[in-house]
Protein backbone atom coordinates (compact mmCIF):
# COMPACT_ATOMS: atom_id res chain seq x y z
CA UNK A 1 0.00 0.00 0.00
CA UNK A 2 1.47 4.44 -1.33
CA UNK A 3 6.13 5.06 -2.92
CA UNK A 4 6.16 6.86 -6.13
CA UNK A 5 5.69 6.92 -12.12
CA UNK A 6 1.73 6.86 -11.47
CA UNK A 7 1.58 9.37 -21.43
CA UNK A 8 -1.12 8.45 -23.47
CA UNK A 9 -4.71 9.02 -24.51
CA UNK A 10 -7.22 8.85 -22.42
CA UNK A 11 -11.56 8.37 -23.11
CA UNK A 12 -12.31 11.55 -22.00
CA UNK A 13 -14.03 15.16 -23.11
CA UNK A 14 -11.37 16.82 -22.35
CA UNK A 15 -8.41 15.53 -24.52
CA UNK A 16 -6.62 18.89 -25.61
CA UNK A 17 -3.51 20.55 -24.20
CA UNK A 18 -2.11 16.97 -23.21
CA UNK A 19 1.05 16.67 -21.26
CA UNK A 20 2.77 13.81 -19.53
CA UNK A 21 3.46 13.52 -15.87
CA UNK A 22 3.92 11.06 -13.15
CA UNK A 23 3.05 10.94 -9.62
CA UNK A 24 5.08 9.31 -6.83
CA UNK A 25 3.22 5.76 -6.50
CA UNK A 26 3.77 4.84 -10.24
CA UNK A 27 0.70 5.64 -11.77
CA UNK A 28 1.58 7.49 -15.18
CA UNK A 29 -1.02 10.35 -15.61
CA UNK A 30 -1.76 13.13 -18.32
CA UNK A 31 -2.24 16.55 -17.58
CA UNK A 32 -5.69 18.42 -19.45
CA UNK A 33 -7.68 21.28 -19.12
CA UNK A 34 -9.69 22.13 -16.47
CA UNK A 35 -12.77 19.82 -15.95
CA UNK A 36 -16.28 21.76 -15.01
CA UNK A 37 -16.16 21.63 -11.04
CA UNK A 38 -13.66 18.93 -10.06
CA UNK A 39 -13.14 20.08 -6.89
CA UNK A 40 -16.94 19.62 -6.26
CA UNK A 41 -16.72 16.18 -7.49
CA UNK A 42 -14.01 15.20 -5.16
CA UNK A 43 -15.56 17.09 -2.02
CA UNK A 44 -18.44 14.88 -2.95
CA UNK A 45 -16.21 11.80 -3.13
CA UNK A 46 -14.68 12.52 0.18
CA UNK A 47 -17.99 13.38 1.93
CA UNK A 48 -19.34 9.89 0.98
CA UNK A 49 -16.85 8.07 2.11
CA UNK A 50 -16.56 9.60 5.45
CA UNK A 51 -20.11 9.47 5.92
CA UNK A 52 -19.71 5.34 5.62
CA UNK A 53 -16.69 4.86 8.06
CA UNK A 54 -17.57 7.33 10.73
CA UNK A 55 -19.73 5.48 12.31
CA UNK A 56 -16.87 2.66 13.58
CA UNK A 57 -16.57 2.72 16.83
CA UNK A 58 -13.23 2.06 19.60
CA UNK A 59 -10.77 4.76 19.13
CA UNK A 60 -7.00 5.26 18.12
CA UNK A 61 -4.40 4.58 15.31
CA UNK A 62 -3.56 0.91 13.79
CA UNK A 63 -0.62 -0.42 14.71
CA UNK A 64 0.43 2.41 16.94
CA UNK A 65 2.83 3.47 13.86
CA UNK A 66 1.59 6.05 11.68
CA UNK A 67 2.31 4.90 7.80
CA UNK A 68 2.93 7.09 4.96
CA UNK A 69 0.21 8.87 2.79
CA UNK A 70 1.55 8.99 -0.61
CA UNK A 71 2.74 5.19 -1.00
CA UNK A 72 1.63 3.38 1.74
CA UNK A 73 1.91 -0.34 2.82
CA UNK A 74 0.45 -3.18 1.95
CA UNK A 75 -0.48 -3.70 5.95
CA UNK A 76 1.45 -2.44 8.83
CA UNK A 77 4.87 -4.54 9.52
CA UNK A 78 4.43 -7.33 11.34
CA UNK A 79 0.31 -7.47 11.07
CA UNK A 80 -1.60 -10.65 12.02
CA UNK A 81 -2.80 -12.86 9.83
CA UNK A 82 -6.17 -12.98 8.43
CA UNK A 83 -6.24 -9.03 8.49
CA UNK A 84 -8.56 -7.69 5.40
CA UNK A 85 -8.27 -3.69 4.49
CA UNK A 86 -10.33 -1.77 1.81
CA UNK A 87 -8.57 1.58 1.42
CA UNK A 88 -8.60 4.39 -1.41
CA UNK A 89 -5.86 6.94 -2.56
CA UNK A 90 -7.58 10.59 -3.30
CA UNK A 91 -5.43 13.04 -5.55
CA UNK A 92 -6.71 16.65 -7.15
CA UNK A 93 -4.43 18.40 -9.37
CA UNK A 94 -5.13 22.52 -8.23
CA UNK A 95 -3.00 23.04 -11.64
CA UNK A 96 -4.36 20.56 -14.07
CA UNK A 97 -7.93 20.16 -12.75
CA UNK A 98 -7.58 16.20 -12.47
CA UNK A 99 -8.23 13.92 -10.29
CA UNK A 100 -7.14 10.45 -9.34
CA UNK A 101 -8.31 7.97 -7.00
CA UNK A 102 -7.15 4.14 -6.33
CA UNK A 103 -9.28 1.69 -4.87
CA UNK A 104 -6.96 -0.95 -2.78
CA UNK A 105 -8.29 -3.79 -0.92
CA UNK A 106 -5.41 -6.11 1.60
CA UNK A 107 -5.17 -9.30 2.93
CA UNK A 108 -2.74 -10.58 5.52
CA UNK A 109 -2.62 -14.58 4.44
CA UNK A 110 -0.06 -15.39 7.02
CA UNK A 111 1.49 -13.87 10.32
CA UNK A 112 3.64 -10.20 8.37
CA UNK A 113 3.05 -11.27 5.01
CA UNK A 114 0.41 -9.50 2.96
CA UNK A 115 -0.86 -9.34 -0.87
CA UNK A 116 -2.91 -6.11 -2.15
CA UNK A 117 -4.66 -5.26 -5.30
CA UNK A 118 -5.04 -1.69 -6.61
CA UNK A 119 -7.11 -0.43 -9.43
CA UNK A 120 -5.65 3.28 -10.42
CA UNK A 121 -8.55 5.32 -11.83
CA UNK A 122 -7.90 8.63 -13.88
CA UNK A 123 -10.97 10.75 -13.58
CA UNK A 124 -13.18 7.73 -14.93
CA UNK A 125 -11.11 5.69 -16.57
CA UNK A 126 -9.13 2.66 -15.39
CA UNK A 127 -5.00 3.57 -16.09
CA UNK A 128 -3.61 -0.10 -14.53
CA UNK A 129 -3.63 -3.44 -12.81
CA UNK A 130 -1.12 -3.19 -9.29
CA UNK A 131 -0.31 -6.17 -7.31
CA UNK A 132 1.77 -6.01 -4.61
CA UNK A 133 3.11 -8.09 -1.82
CA UNK A 134 5.08 -7.46 1.20
CA UNK A 135 6.47 -9.04 3.88
CA UNK A 136 8.09 -8.76 7.54
CA UNK A 137 12.09 -9.42 7.74
CA UNK A 138 11.63 -8.87 12.24
CA UNK A 139 11.74 -6.52 14.88
CA UNK A 140 14.81 -5.30 16.04
CA UNK A 141 16.51 -2.93 19.16
CA UNK A 142 14.22 -4.05 21.42
CA UNK A 143 11.06 -4.01 19.07
CA UNK A 144 11.23 -0.39 18.36
CA UNK A 145 12.33 -0.91 14.61
CA UNK A 146 10.67 -3.41 12.34
CA UNK A 147 11.46 -4.07 8.94
CA UNK A 148 10.29 -6.10 5.45
CA UNK A 149 10.44 -5.99 1.80
CA UNK A 150 7.48 -5.40 -0.90
CA UNK A 151 7.38 -6.16 -4.49
CA UNK A 152 4.88 -4.23 -6.47
CA UNK A 153 4.10 -5.51 -10.15
CA UNK A 154 1.47 -3.34 -12.77
CA UNK A 155 -0.01 -3.75 -16.08
CA UNK A 156 -0.44 -0.44 -17.91
CA UNK A 157 -3.79 -1.17 -20.05
CA UNK A 158 -3.36 2.03 -22.86
CA UNK A 159 0.69 1.04 -23.46
CA UNK A 160 0.07 -2.96 -22.60
CA UNK A 161 3.29 -3.01 -21.00
CA UNK A 162 4.21 -4.15 -17.61
CA UNK A 163 6.42 -2.61 -14.75
CA UNK A 164 7.41 -3.36 -11.54
CA UNK A 165 9.11 -1.95 -8.34
CA UNK A 166 10.77 -4.13 -5.13
CA UNK A 167 12.03 -2.03 -1.73
CA UNK A 168 13.26 -2.81 1.59
CA UNK A 169 10.96 -1.15 4.55
CA UNK A 170 12.10 0.28 7.85
CA UNK A 171 10.25 1.76 10.67
CA UNK A 172 11.80 3.00 14.07
CA UNK A 173 9.78 4.51 16.70
CA UNK A 174 12.16 6.96 18.82
CA UNK A 175 9.09 6.81 21.48
CA UNK A 176 5.74 6.03 21.75
CA UNK A 177 4.93 9.74 19.85
CA UNK A 178 7.54 9.89 17.40
CA UNK A 179 8.56 7.71 14.51
CA UNK A 180 9.97 7.56 10.99
CA UNK A 181 9.37 5.20 7.63
CA UNK A 182 11.98 4.83 5.27
CA UNK A 183 11.62 2.67 2.29
CA UNK A 184 14.24 2.23 -0.73
CA UNK A 185 14.42 0.52 -3.83
CA UNK A 186 13.75 0.48 -7.55
CA UNK A 187 11.58 0.30 -10.41
CA UNK A 188 11.25 -1.06 -13.91
CA UNK A 189 9.54 1.10 -15.99
CA UNK A 190 8.92 -1.55 -18.52
CA UNK A 191 10.05 -5.13 -19.40
CA UNK A 192 10.88 -3.61 -23.17
CA UNK A 193 13.75 -2.17 -24.88
CA UNK A 194 12.94 1.02 -23.91
CA UNK A 195 12.31 0.12 -20.04
CA UNK A 196 14.77 2.31 -17.24
CA UNK A 197 15.68 2.20 -14.16
CA UNK A 198 14.56 4.50 -11.82
CA UNK A 199 15.63 4.65 -7.49
CA UNK A 200 12.69 5.07 -5.34
CA UNK A 201 13.14 7.08 -1.37
CA UNK A 202 10.19 7.77 0.46
CA UNK A 203 11.33 9.20 4.08
CA UNK A 204 8.69 10.22 6.95
CA UNK A 205 8.40 11.58 10.08
CA UNK A 206 5.22 11.71 12.42
CA UNK A 207 4.26 12.69 15.71
CA UNK A 208 0.86 11.05 17.45
CA UNK A 209 -0.56 11.97 19.87
CA UNK A 210 -4.23 9.62 20.86
CA UNK A 211 -6.27 9.68 17.96
CA UNK A 212 -4.25 11.99 15.78
CA UNK A 213 -0.77 11.91 13.99
CA UNK A 214 0.78 14.74 12.23
CA UNK A 215 3.78 14.07 9.37
CA UNK A 216 5.43 15.16 6.88
CA UNK A 217 6.80 12.38 3.75
CA UNK A 218 9.25 13.62 1.05
CA UNK A 219 9.22 10.91 -1.93
CA UNK A 220 12.03 10.87 -4.29
CA UNK A 221 12.84 9.57 -7.69
CA UNK A 222 16.58 9.34 -8.87
CA UNK A 223 17.59 9.02 -12.71
CA UNK A 224 19.05 10.98 -14.67
CA UNK A 225 17.36 13.92 -13.14
CA UNK A 226 16.06 14.17 -9.21
CA UNK A 227 12.43 14.38 -8.45
CA UNK A 228 10.28 14.45 -5.62
CA UNK A 229 7.03 14.92 -4.33
CA UNK A 230 6.71 16.45 -0.56
CA UNK A 231 3.40 16.51 1.41
CA UNK A 232 2.57 17.53 4.74
CA UNK A 233 0.11 15.32 6.81
CA UNK A 234 -2.83 14.62 9.46
CA UNK A 235 -4.35 11.30 10.12
CA UNK A 236 -7.20 11.20 12.47
CA UNK A 237 -8.41 7.78 13.46
CA UNK A 238 -12.05 7.09 13.61
CA UNK A 239 -11.53 4.10 15.60
CA UNK A 240 -9.51 0.96 15.57
CA UNK A 241 -10.24 -0.23 12.15
CA UNK A 242 -11.40 3.29 10.42
CA UNK A 243 -8.99 6.19 10.02
CA UNK A 244 -8.36 9.25 7.25
CA UNK A 245 -4.95 10.63 5.69
CA UNK A 246 -5.33 14.11 4.54
CA UNK A 247 -2.52 16.70 3.00
CA UNK A 248 -1.46 17.91 0.13
CA UNK A 249 2.02 19.98 -1.01
CA UNK A 250 4.44 20.50 -3.99
CA UNK A 251 5.13 17.76 -6.68
CA UNK A 252 7.81 18.09 -9.36
CA UNK A 253 7.41 14.24 -10.28
CA UNK A 254 5.66 15.57 -13.59
CA UNK A 255 7.85 15.55 -17.19
CA UNK A 256 8.10 19.06 -17.77
CA UNK A 257 9.19 19.67 -14.52
CA UNK A 258 6.87 22.14 -13.42
CA UNK A 259 5.53 22.80 -10.15
CA UNK A 260 2.40 20.93 -9.08
CA UNK A 261 -0.02 21.66 -6.22
CA UNK A 262 -1.55 18.34 -4.83
CA UNK A 263 -4.42 17.72 -2.43
CA UNK A 264 -4.36 14.16 -1.53
CA UNK A 265 -6.28 12.05 0.73
CA UNK A 266 -6.83 8.27 2.06
CA UNK A 267 -9.52 6.91 3.48
CA UNK A 268 -9.14 3.60 5.07
CA UNK A 269 -11.16 0.81 7.14
CA UNK A 270 -10.17 -2.64 8.64
CA UNK A 271 -12.23 -5.68 8.98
Amino acid sequence: MGIFPRSSSRNTTHELDEQPMTDIAGHERVARRRSKFPALRYLLCLTFTLTSIASADKTGLPSGRPEPMVFDLVDPLGTKKGELEINTLLDYSTRTGQFQWSPEIEYSFAKGHAIELELPVDNATLSEYKVSLQGTLGELFQRRMIHGWQIIGRRKNDEKEFGAEALYLNDYKFSESWSMMNMFGARRTRFNEDGEFVGLVNNSVFYRFHYFAIGIELNSEIRNTYRYRLTPQIQYGFSKKAFIQFGGGPSHLNEDQKTEWLITSRLVYDF
